[in-house]
């Protein structure tokens, strides 16, 4: 469970600085790939981002998407719009952690984020 939440936490931190660099807001997240199965995962990132987190109905993006760009380079397709259109969602998860524990969450993954600093010396021995 640790290594779960340390992947949401971590992604939680990313979308922060993406958030505060961009100047926008994350309105959703749209995951893929073998992790989206685990449903606590999930549940605990769209609490920790505060944003609903949703999964295609293809969870494996990455070869689709792939056959999409080939498609739109030999006219299967005339336009991302025509491959946006048959895009749907298969499950969402949506914020439901009551704010005041997820701060609480969020203070004790920064306070663990701390208790690393200094872990590796300057002055290290390589082989």
């Amino acid at each position: 469970r640790a290594a779960l939440e340390a992947t949401a936490y971590q992604a939680m931190d990313v979308f922060d600085a993406i958030n505060k660099d961009s100047g926008t807001t994350l309105k959703s997240l749209k995951v893929d790939g073998g992790m989206t199965a685990n449903n606590l995962l999930m549940q605990f990132q769209s609490d920790m981002i505060s944003v609903p987190v949703v999964l295609p109905q293809v969870s494996e993006t990455t070869a689709i998407g792939a056959a999409f760009a080939a498609g739109l380079a030999v006219n299967v397709w005339q336009s991302v719009e025509d491959i946006k259109s048959m895009w749907s969602a298969n499950k969402t998860w949506k914020p439901s952690m009551e704010p005041k524990n997820r701060a609480c969450y969020i203070k004790g993954w920064k306070k663990a984020i701390t208790k690393s600093f200094g872990w590796v010396e300057e002055n290290v021995v390589e082989d």
